[in-house]
């Protein structure tokens, strides 16, 4: 069973957390994450920043805006879920467009 499914069987109901990744900063976004975990999260939504985000409200525009300002990559986001992963099993699942899966 995969840690998604197992998420949603293991609870009635689940707190689905949400983060532009990288918004203001990398470091930001991982205490962010642990905290949602710490605060009872059972799975994580990492939003990868793109530079048109044309479908998403201002509010993440704008997060994407900043992320992407101070940096991050598609790489670096990877290389983040990896070290988190060493130290928890909530699911981690991304938000996306298909231009960046593409490029």
């Amino acid at each position: 069973m995969n840690r998604i499914q197992k998420a949603f069987d293991e609870k009635k109901k689940v707190f689905i957390g949400f983060v532009t990744a990288g918004d203001p900063n990398l470091a930001t976004t991982k205490e962010l994450v642990r905290a949602m975990i710490k605060g009872g999260a059972g799975l994580i939504e990492f939003g990868i920043p793109f530079s048109d985000p044309v479908a998403e409200g201002e509010v993440i525009q704008k997060a994407d805006m900043r992320a992407l300002a101070a940096g991050t990559t598609t790489d670096k986001i990877f290389d983040l879920v990896a070290e988190l992963r060493k130290e928890t099993q909530v699911p981690l699942v991304f938000l996306t467009y298909a231009n960046p899966i593409y490029a």
